[in-house]
């Protein structure tokens, strides 16, 4: 309907997971590597998760389009837990005959095929996708089949991709013979705003339209809306071009994004992070959207916002440090950080506010891709007096993860044993801690932080 009017050879926000138009976001680029060296190093099992949305299936579709003619390669889109044996599904992902048969003979089957595979010199390689769908009993039925080999490499090769609750059920104690076999696994999270703007730009360029159709500002309103899921990304977009071809408009605005947004919120059908009723477009932005178009930022990842807990909220007592401390909450949740810190450190000269300040400030910085100042705020905060113990878990937990987000993994597993030890019940402290430990996963969040070409150049060397 709008392509042509917008001069793109298709439509750059479908919903099909293409890989011609995946964006590799920091996250996103890691996860792929991940995927790519658990190939590469004949992994038993790699597991790939995240929120539903977060362009899993494009991840695995990539994948598989790069090494699809070095592999006999069985895909599973879809389980349900009550089918019982996973075997007739893996059969059936590889072509073989599944009519009128029982476990045992699957399992006869599938050790028939495998063993074909090694005699001819082929790799096998299994994805299964939405995997937080498998039964204990099905991911049993893995377990057993990757102890097929030839004696001297690895036979089968699983990818597992899924939501978190897959991640969840993989920590389980029963599940730790599974847990050992898997050699790389990944977390997948939102874009962040500049990645959101990259994103889209991207994926117009790739239908080959105009990088800058749309403005700094609407790309910003998508963001607010989506969460920077890629998936509600592009159904904001997608519809926007819509209504940007019905108005005539050579470019879609940030009043249009919003009008889309209040249209599906209206209908109940689209999820939005914030209510569109509550936005209010800021009219220097608006303004600033008839001039011309900058060129789009390099996108580099950082780490997404994590909201304030709950326990860092005004101090019910009013104090010298009450009145700003309270306006740079107000500033921080209109994504004003640079005016948001400047109240934060005129309420941090008052002892009783200078813990939080600190921590907000963190929160600022951390929200605007300062990574290493944020780190220094938080660390400052957790050397204040007067935290109580719930609010110096929390900005633990926060600067652990700057840390980790700055590679700094040895910093950060540190602080989140600290937490640990102190709550093991604390949010994910315990998934944390146990994936941290794992075997190799230091030198995996390590090469995800190399220039990935010249590691895994090096490891198709190795490998080929």
């Amino acid at each position: 309907m709008y392509e042509s009017f917008y001069r793109l050879r298709a439509k750059p926000f479908s919903l099909m997971p293409d890989p011609e138009y995946l964006y590799l976001s920091g996250r996103h680029r890691s996860g792929l590597n991940i995927l790519e060296y658990g190939i590469l190093n004949r992994a038993v099992f790699t597991v790939l998760t995240g929120e539903p949305g977060m362009g899993k299936t494009t991840l695995l579709n990539k994948i598989l389009e790069e090494h699809r003619e070095r592999f006999v390669v069985g895909v599973i889109g879809t389980t349900h837990p009550s089918d019982g044996s996973l075997l007739p599904w893996v059969a059936d992902a590889f072509g073989l005959d599944i009519a009128g048969r029982d476990t045992v003979s699957y399992f006869r089957m599938l050790t028939s095929f495998l063993g074909r595979s090694f005699a001819e010199g082929r790799q096998v390689l299994l994805v299964v996708d939405e995997a937080q769908n498998l039964s204990l009993q099905m991911l049993e039925d893995l377990r057993l089949l990757s102890n097929l080999n030839d004696g001297r490499q690895t036979g089968l090769q699983i990818i597992l991709a899924g939501q978190p609750s897959l991640r969840a059920m993989l920590t389980r104690s029963d599940m730790r013979q599974f847990a050992q076999r898997i050699t790389g696994d990944y977390a997948l999270e939102p874009l962040t705003e500049d990645d959101t703007q990259a994103y889209i730009g991207h994926r117009i360029s790739v239908a080959g339209g105009d990088p800058q159709l749309f403005t700094d500002y609407a790309c910003s309103i998508a963001y607010r809306f989506s969460g920077g899921i890629p998936r509600l990304i592009n159904q904001l977009c997608d519809l926007s071009l819509a209504y940007g071809f019905g108005e005539g408009a050579e470019r879609i605005t940030a009043t249009m994004m919003l009008q889309v947004a209040l249209d599906r919120a209206a209908g109940g059908i689209l999820p939005h992070v914030v209510d569109p009723k509550t936005i209010q477009l800021d009219p220097k932005r608006l303004a600033d959207e008839s001039q011309p178009a900058r060129s789009s930022p390099a996108a580099v990842w950082q780490a997404p916002e994590v909201s304030a807990p709950a326990a860092m909220e005004p101090l019910p007592k009013e104090s010298a440090g009450g009145g700003p401390y309270r306006q740079g909450l107000d500033l921080k949740k209109g994504r004003q950080f640079d005016e948001a810190m400047k109240r934060f450190e005129a309420a941090g000269q008052d002892p009783q506010y200078r813990f939080k300040a600190l921590a907000q400030r963190g929160l600022c910085l951390k929200a605007i891709g300062r990574l290493n100042d944020a780190a220094d705020s938080f660390r400052d905060a957790l050397a204040a007096n007067g935290a109580t113990a719930p609010d110096l878990l929390n900005v633990r937990y926060l600067f652990a993860q700057t840390l980790d987000s700055l590679g700094e993994t040895d910093q950060a597993r540190a602080q989140y044993r600290m937490i640990h030890d102190v709550d093991p019940l604390y949010r994910d402290i315990s998934d944390r801690v146990a994936a941290m430990d794992r075997t190799g996963l230091f030198f995996f969040r390590r090469v995800a932080l190399l220039p990935p070409m010249s590691w895994l150049r090096s490891l198709k060397e190795r490998w080929s």
